[in-house]
């Protein structure tokens, strides 16, 4: 799979001979030909934050500037790469969902977002719609956040087209709830994908067996980079917690019937006497 290079640093040639003295006691004017040419050069320099200060630059070019630096994504499937505000970015496949819309996974799909990600085909004859069922629940538990902030993302190991992943949702009673969408790509994508969740195994034969394919699902907070995972069949209670717990407590939203209960007051000790220091003061 072709693959960006990061940019090398350039190894300048360096003069070596020692610089010959001139005199300063008495510098020569420069002529006007030598006058001019500067003048054009620092006019140049300043040319960029001229617009920049009149807001001719687009938001369109300005994003274009900050992509010129190209990403290092190591050769080995489901690198990242990670930025200096501690997120990370992963490789920008093209995807397609259910509906026919094209995606970048990067750039749409994971960038700012708070997610839940789990991997099927079409015709899984195993545990794809347990899965599903089990995800369902899961959604139910958590629809007054669903699509704000939450996403569910299911992605094809098979390629599966999109009009056979509308028909899926549809038969399984889950198209068209906002915030789920189902997704399909080239199997190189997906595999990169999966790999970056954590989903492998280095053996090739085994991680391309799909009879054996992951049922796990992926829960990521990209903001604060936090990541943590459960098994998409367990109960949709715990998975709907586990979804909720990428969010810290501060900015947690409250979802009656997901909830913790609080710890029940802790009864006494019967004939308990704490200890007491030196100072005769309890601990």
């Amino acid at each position: 799979m072709a693959q960006d290079e990061a940019p090398r640093d350039v190894q300048r040639s360096v003069d070596n001979h020692a610089p010959q003295a001139r005199d300063v006691s008495s510098p020569a004017e420069p002529t006007q030909e030598q006058t001019l040419r500067r003048r054009k050069a620092f006019g140049s320099m300043l040319l960029p934050f001229a617009a920049l200060l009149s807001g001719c630059t687009t938001q369109k070019t300005q994003n274009a500037m900050a992509r010129l630096k190209k990403l290092e994504f190591d050769d080995e499937p489901g690198a990242t790469h990670m930025e200096p505000d501690g997120t990370r970015t992963f490789r920008n496949h093209e995807l397609v969902d259910q509906d026919g819309n094209v995606v970048r996974f990067n750039d749409d799909l994971i960038r700012g977002k708070v997610f839940a990600a789990t991997f099927m085909y079409v015709q899984c004859k195993g545990i794809c719609l347990d899965m599903t069922t089990h995800m369902a629940g899961a959604y139910d538990l958590l629809k007054p956040v669903m699509d704000n902030p939450v996403q569910f993302y299911s992605f094809s190991l098979a390629e599966d087209s999109p009009e056979d992943l509308k028909q899926y949702m549809i038969d399984h009673g889950i198209y068209g709830r906002p915030g789920w969408r189902y997704f399909s790509g080239p199997k190189s994508a997906i595999k990169d994908i999966r790999w970056a969740f954590g989903f492998f195994e280095r053996d090739e034969e085994l991680d391309g067996n799909l009879n054996g394919h992951t049922g796990m699902a992926r829960f990521g907070n990209h903001r604060i980079d936090k990541w943590s995972s459960c098994p998409a069949l367990g109960n949709p209670l715990l998975t709907a917690r586990s979804m909720l717990a990428v969010i810290p407590p501060d900015r947690r939203p409250r979802v009656p019937g997901v909830e913790r209960e609080p710890d029940a007051t802790s009864r006494k000790i019967p004939n308990y006497q704490p200890r007491k220091p030196l100072g005769g003061e309890p601990l």
